[in-house]
């Protein structure tokens, strides 16, 4: 017998039951019988529709999961349609460029770290840390031979620094556009799974040491926004406990 065969009889039980029918004898069970009473029938009549919608769904329970979509890729149909401009342009154009040319209903998008990502490898960015400690990328005097250049521009945030590519920068990035197709599909094993006593020790004693973001990153295989969320949550809860100590003390 299959699975989803067992799962049938057992509906087809419950729902006899329900009705108040013994389905051993098939016979009208007595109305003093405990399924005959109205709170117990309806537990039996929701536990055999939820059987009915396991079976619709193939026998499996609770929520359906949603396929996860392919990594993003471009085919060379679709390749050809990249062209570089004479204008420079900042990275989230030439991401949105990417992603534009194909179905992100059926593909992971291209993701503007995975092309900051290569520049960085690539030796034409650097991270600077400033000293409120937000880091920004910035060229490197390869990026700025390049074409890399910095603009300030205003938001609603206000003035802002972003860097623009040439034409020979947006060259290069589709020259390479296989390395970071191959970044892009990279995952954080350990990213979404929480985060365990030991692990927090020894990030903060890293963090302490002056491990950089980057490399904390690939020691704990999570990314690089998982890490600082961390690292601020760990430092927020040290605070707290300080003031709750001061609060208790003596004098």
């Amino acid at each position: 017998m299959t699975d989803l065969e067992r799962l049938q009889q057992a509906k087809d039980c419950l729902l006899q039951l329900a009705n108040g029918i013994d389905p051993v004898t098939g016979r009208e069970a007595p109305p003093s019988d405990l399924i005959n009473q109205v709170q117990i029938s309806r537990c039996l009549f929701y536990a055999a529709d939820v059987l009915r919608q396991v079976m619709e769904s193939g026998g499996v329970s609770g929520k359906s999961v949603k396929a996860k979509k392919p990594p993003f890729d471009l085919p060379p149909d679709a390749r050809a349609g990249l062209k570089c401009t004479d204008t420079p342009v900042t990275i989230g154009q030439i991401r949105q460029k990417l992603n534009d040319l194909v179905d992100l209903e059926q593909m992971q998008r291209m993701k503007s770290a995975s092309l900051l990502s290569f520049l960085l490898q690539s030796g034409l960015l650097y991270r600077q840390v400033g000293s409120s400690g937000k880091e920004r990328l910035l060229p490197t005097q390869d990026g700025r031979a390049l074409g890399l250049s910095t603009e300030t521009r205003t938001g609603q945030n206000g003035p802002h620094t972003v860097v623009t590519y040439s034409r020979a920068a947006q060259q290069l990035i589709l020259d390479n556009l296989d390395s970071i197709i191959a970044i892009n599909a990279q995952t954080h094993e350990n990213q979404g799974k929480p985060w365990t006593p030991e692990q927090d020790a020894q990030l903060q004693q890293m963090a302490a040491n002056g491990a950089e973001i980057q490399q904390l990153s690939e020691i704990f295989q999570r990314s690089r926004g998982a890490i600082r969320s961390r690292l601020e949550k760990l430092e927020m809860e040290l605070d707290s406990r300080s003031t709750e100590s001061e609060e208790h003390l003596p004098f």
